[in-house]
C-alpha cells in the first residue's frame, strides 16, 4: 500500500509495482497529493495497466537501438528507415528521454520538417516517428503517443488542406514526346524503358530489376507479357539468399545480382570457397550493391503488354548485349536512378536542351524540345499517368489494382477476381491510346522535324 514520507519541504510517495518492489515520486506540496499519486499508480498495477514513469527515462537513441534489433522488415524497407533515422530522427531526438517528448515539441519539429522538406518525404518520416513511439506505448515505456492524431481539434488559425494533385503526371501523347526525347538522347532502350514504365505502370525499382527471362514474347497480337519477379535496388547492407536445390555461387550471383561475377564477393561474405557446395534450405548473406529482391508488397503480377510494346521489347532484346537485364546503364551496369539519371537523362529528356557541340570528356549533344506540360513530373509519375489512363477507359477496378500491384481490400478484393477478358481489355485499350497519341492526321515525323529546328 501506498505511504507518503516528508523529504524537506515536500512530501514523497512510495508505492508498490507489479513485481512486489516498492519505487518513489518525490516533489509533493503535501502528503494528500503524494498518497493521491501513488494509490492511483497501484490502481493501474492492478488493472494491469501500470507503466513505470522511471522507464520513460529512456533516451529516444536508446530505444531505437533496442528496436532495430527486433525490427523484421524486408531489407530495403531496413535500409530505408536506417537512412530516415540517422539522417533526420536521430539528429533532434537521440539523448532526449522518452517521457520528455510532448505533443508541443514534436509539433515545433513538425513545422521544421515542412520548411526543409517535400510533402511527402516529411509524411515518411512522421510515420517512421510514430511507429517507434507506438511500440514504445506497447512496450509500456510510456503510457501514450504524445503525436497528435490529426483527428483533434487544435488551436490556432485554420490551415486549409491542399487539394491539388502532388504528381505530376503525362498524357499518351506526353508520353510519347518524352520517349522521343530519350531515343534522341541516349538511343532505343532508353525510349522504350520510357514506354514500358508508361504502359505497364511499372515501379522504377521493377524497370531496374527486370531480367530478361521475365519476358514472354511470343508471335501472337496479344501474346506477348511481362513478369514482376524481382525490383532492383542498391544496398548498403547485405540480403540474405535461402539456397535451392542445385544452386551454385555463380547461379545465385547471376540471379540476385544479374552479375555471375560477384560469387566470389559472395563467397568472401559467407567465409566460403567459390566452387563450394551448397546445401538446399542454408542462408548466404549476398554481396552489397545491386541486389534483386521480391517486388514491394509482394506484388509478383503477370502483364499482358500491348503489341506495339511486346514489339518494341522484341527489338530491344535483339539488340540488348547484356546477359541478364533489359535495361542496364548506358555503361551495361544494372540501372541507377539516382543524381546522375536526373541530371544527364530524366530532366534534358522532360525540359529539353540547347545543342552542344564535342567538348573534351563529353559528345555532342542535341538539341531538344520541352514536352509541354510535365515540366515537374519525375519518373514516378509515368505510373501515376498509366492508373489515369486505365481509369480514364472505365476498366474493372479489381484489373486495374492488380497491374499495378495492389491488393484489394474488405468484400471487393475477396470476391473480385481478374478475369484474361479483362487483361485484354486492358491491352487492347492501351494499344489504342498509343494509337490515337500520334494525333489524328498528324505526320508525326514531319512534325517531330520541325519541333527539333524550332
Amino acid at each position: 500500500m501506498a505511504y507518503a514520507e516528508k523529504r524537506g519541504k515536500s512530501w514523497r510517495v512510495k508505492y508498490k509495482l507489479p513485481n512486489g518492489k516498492y519505487d518513489s515520486e518525490s516533489g509533493f506540496e503535501t502528503k494528500q497529493d503524494a498518497l493521491d499519486w501513488g494509490r492511483a499508480q497501484e490502481t493501474d498495477v492492478k488493472r494491469k495497466v501500470f507503466v513505470n514513469p522511471s522507464d520513460g527515462r529512456k533516451l529516444l537513441g536508446e530505444w531505437v537501438a533496442e528496436w532495430r534489433q527486433v525490427m523484421d522488415v524486408a531489407e530495403m524497407s531496413q535500409q530505408t528507415y536506417g537512412s530516415r533515422l540517422n539522417a533526420v530522427i536521430l539528429p533532434k531526438w537521440e539523448t532526449i528521454p522518452l517521457g520528455d517528448i510532448t505533443s508541443m515539441s514534436y509539433r515545433a519539429w513538425q513545422a521544421q520538417l515542412k520548411a526543409q522538406y517535400k510533402k511527402n518525404y516529411v509524411d515518411a518520416i512522421e510515420g517512421l516517428m510514430r511507429m517507434l513511439l507506438d511500440d514504445a506505448v506497447d512496450e509500456r515505456l510510456i503510457p501514450f503517443n504524445p503525436m497528435p492524431s490529426g483527428s483533434k481539434r487544435k488551436r490556432g488559425r485554420h490551415v486549409p488542406v491542399e487539394t491539388g494533385d502532388e504528381y505530376v503526371w503525362p498524357t499518351p501523347r506526353q508520353a510519347r514526346l518524352l520517349a522521343e526525347n530519350a531515343r534522341t538522347l541516349r538511343g532505343d532502350q532508353w525510349s522504350t524503358m520510357i514506354l514500358t514504365v508508361a504502359y505497364t505502370g511499372l515501379r522504377m525499382g521493377e524497370v531496374a530489376g527486370l531480367r530478361r527471362d521475365q519476358l514472354q514474347l511470343l508471335a501472337l497480337e496479344y501474346g506477348k507479357s511481362l513478369r514482376v519477379q524481382w525490383q532492383g535496388q542498391w544496398l548498403t547492407k547485405p540480403a540474405t539468399h535461402t539456397v535451392a536445390k542445385g544452386d551454385t555461387l555463380e547461379s545465385i550471383a547471376a540471379l540476385r545480382h544479374a552479375d555471375a561475377s560477384r560469387a566470389a564477393a559472395i563467397a568472401q561474405a559467407n567465409g566460403l570457397a567459390v566452387g563450394d557446395k551448397l546445401r538446399a534450405g542454408q542462408k548466404l548473406r549476398l554481396a552489397k550493391g545491386f541486389t534483386l529482391l521480391p517486388p514491394k508488397y509482394s506484388s509478383y503480377r503477370t502483364i499482358i503488354l500491348p503489341p506495339f510494346l511486346g514489339d518494341l521489347l522484341a527489338e530491344l532484346l535483339a539488340a540488348n548485349s547484356h546477359e541478364h537485364l533489359v535495361f542496364p546503364s548506358q555503361r551495361g551496369r544494372p540501372l541507377r536512378v539516382d543524381d546522375q539519371f536526373y541530371g544527364r537523362f530524366w530532366h534534358p529528356a522532360v525540359l529539353g536542351q540547347d545543342e552542344e557541340p564535342s567538348r573534351k570528356g563529353r559528345r555532342a549533344q542535341a538539341a531538344l524540345p520541352a514536352v509541354d506540360g510535365i515540366a515537374e513530373m519525375v519518373p514516378h509519375g509515368l505510373r501515376h499517368g498509366h492508373k489515369v489512363w486505365l481509369d480514364e477507359q472505365g476498366h474493372p477496378r479489381v484489373a486495374v489494382e492488380e497491374r499495378m500491384g495492389h491488393k484489394l481490400q474488405g468484400v471487393e478484393g475477396t470476391y473480385s477476381h481478374t478475369s484474361p477478358e479483362m487483361e485484354l481489355g486492358i491491352a487492347r485499350g492501351l494499344q489504342e491510346a498509343w494509337e490515337k497519341s500520334a494525333g489524328d492526321g498528324v505526320d508525326e515525323t514531319a512534325e517531330w522535324r520541325e519541333r527539333r529546328s524550332s
